[in-house]
């Protein structure tokens, strides 16, 4: 043979070649073919439950933003009617004082005309009674018509003094 090439040499060599790919492909290529394939369909289940984790997340926000709307829409609701609330009672307080306030004044009205009524029916008794004294010292004093006259004439000038005060 030229060359030094030996045709069983090869063809032993190829045998060679054949059963080792062969082998490997037994040995290597299929369980590892197979742990990629799981793996592949792992990570797939992971994205999987995690796209629907997501959706789920994202109704969960959505609900959770309507709720927060409604409840701020409630309170806003309850601050107002609260707030008029307030106002009809401060206006029921403030009506119901000045309802006390005007019949407070009309007692102490009535109270300061009844004392002056009362004022006056003391001072004209004591009037009553001062002329009475004064006529009693009077008449038993002097009797002279001259002096009566003259004392009569003085006491209605005074009293006269006293009314226009």
């Amino acid at each position: 043979m030229p060359l030094n090439i030996d045709l069983v040499q090869i063809l032993l060599h190829m045998l060679n070649f054949v059963i080792l790919a062969g082998g490997l492909t037994l040995i290597l290529f299929k369980p590892v073919s197979k742990f990629l394939a799981e793996r592949r369909e792992y990570f797939e289940k992971l994205e999987k439950e995690h796209a629907e984790m997501s959706e789920e997340n994202a109704k969960m926000k959505a609900e959770y933003e309507q709720k927060m709307e409604e409840t701020k829409a409630e309170i806003s609701e309850l601050r107002k009617q609260s707030e008029k609330e307030a106002a009809d009672a401060a206006k029921a307080y403030i009506d119901a004082a000045k309802e006390q306030a005007a019949n407070i004044i009309k007692t102490a009205e009535k109270d300061a005309e009844d004392r002056r009524s009362h004022i006056l029916d003391s001072a004209q008794t004591e009037i009553s009674e001062l002329v009475i004294e004064a006529t009693q010292k009077l008449l038993s004093e002097t009797a002279s018509a001259e002096r009566s006259r003259a004392l009569y004439d003085e006491f209605i000038v005074n009293a006269e003094k006293d009314t226009k005060k």
